[in-house]
């Protein structure tokens, strides 16, 4: 699900999803008791990884097919967003194919995938295992030539499949990097072959591939500011887009012609940013950070300073607190984490606010 504008997708949705997610939370409040607020200078983003392969389209799918397909050399990420609407169970997953004439070493650096009803419930799930892994290397296999790998997830009629995961592929001799062709596709039953899976048409929504899949950056907050804000995931263009300089990077799709296309609200791209929290006022101060999902919704997931703080259903009306720091006279620095899931729509909005 891609970042549409504002209040259309939120009321648009609000009435079928409040009474079935679970969204009383005690860190929740009004977004108004947050403003005004004044927007904070916008850091420099540096993209950095790997290249990132992006597949969501078709979004919804009906028949048996592969969504997107590209190669991938050394460490890339792959993430995936597709629901099932086909009247029958089918399994999606993402295959990774080794394509050389010699054996190639696999490992993961973090994988995450969930199926659920509720898109954004299936996308925060898939992001909070991803973050749980991302520190650790793990073997997963050696393929040999013209041999796949799978990682299934199984979709029940209507449900989403949300995936996220990043690997590094080596030559079993030399230990340099190799190449694997990716394949997002659905089946009823698994293909001998994913490369000899035909790609579905496209619908509105992105696939491609990218050149990085993270960003880094130092984002600066003063305490004689009072509260403020700054936009992650803003839309990349027209009058709702905030973002960020160095935020968006052009890719293509390889299964259309090249197309360029852009990642709209970077799903799938991990935020990582040094914030620094000064303190001009020369006191102890205690300041509160919150989520707000500006003109939409979804279920989020931000890892600050190494712990990672889940919600549940959080709209446009609320704010999230998921952090709150006590800073002496000088202030402090502490590393910030997060990534708009699967489903979830924002931006996301992140205020700091100086606690009464």
């Amino acid at each position: 699900m891609k970042l549409k504008s504002a209040l259309v997708l939120g009321t648009a949705l609000l009435a079928f999803l409040l009474p079935n997610q679970s969204y009383a939370n005690e860190n929740y409040v009004p977004i108004e008791t947050l403003k005004p607020a004044v927007h904070l200078e916008k850091p420099e983003l540096k993209a950095t990884g790997g290249k990132l392969i992006l597949s969501d389209s078709p979004e919804t799918y009906s028949e048996n097919g592969a969504f997107y397909r590209d190669t991938a050399t050394g460490e890339f990420r792959v993430f995936w967003h597709h629901q099932n609407m086909s009247g029958e169970n089918r399994n999606v997953s993402l295959a990774l194919t080794n394509t050389s004439d010699k054996p190639v070493m696999l490992f993961s650096k973090g994988v995450g995938a969930s199926a659920s009803i509720y898109p954004d419930v299936a996308g925060k799930e898939a992001l909070v295992q991803f973050l749980k892994e991302k520190a650790e290397k793990k073997y997963v296999k050696t393929l040999q030539p013209g041999e796949s790998y799978y990682m299934e997830t199984y979709a029940t009629d209507g449900e989403t499949v949300s995936g996220i995961a990043q690997y590094v592929v080596y030559t079993k001799d030399g230990h340099q990097p190799a190449t694997v062709t990716a394949t997002t596709l659905n089946y009823t039953e698994r293909p001998a072959d994913p490369l000899s899976i035909e790609i579905l048409p496209p619908d509105s929504h992105v696939r491609g591939s990218f050149p990085h899949f993270d960003r880094e950056g130092t984002l600066t907050y003063d305490t004689a500011l009072g509260n403020a804000y700054i936009r992650l995931s803003s839309a990349a263009y027209g009058q709702w887009s905030d973002k960020l300089p160095g935020e968006y990077e052009e890719g293509i799709s390889v299964v259309d012609g090249n197309k360029p296309v852009i990642n709209n609200g970077n799903y799938g791209v991990l935020y990582d940013l040094d914030v620094k929290l000064e303190n001009s006022l020369h006191t102890p101060q205690t300041i509160s950070i919150y989520d707000n999902p500006a003109g939409g919704f979804g279920h989020f997931a931000m890892q600050w300073n190494g712990k990672l703080n889940t919600t549940g259903f959080l709209s446009y009306l609320n704010a999230w607190k998921f952090a709150s720091e006590n800073i002496g006279a000088n202030g402090n620095s502490y590393d910030f984490v997060t990534s708009l899931p699967g489903g979830a729509s924002g931006p996301s909005v992140i205020y700091f606010v100086p606690e009464k």
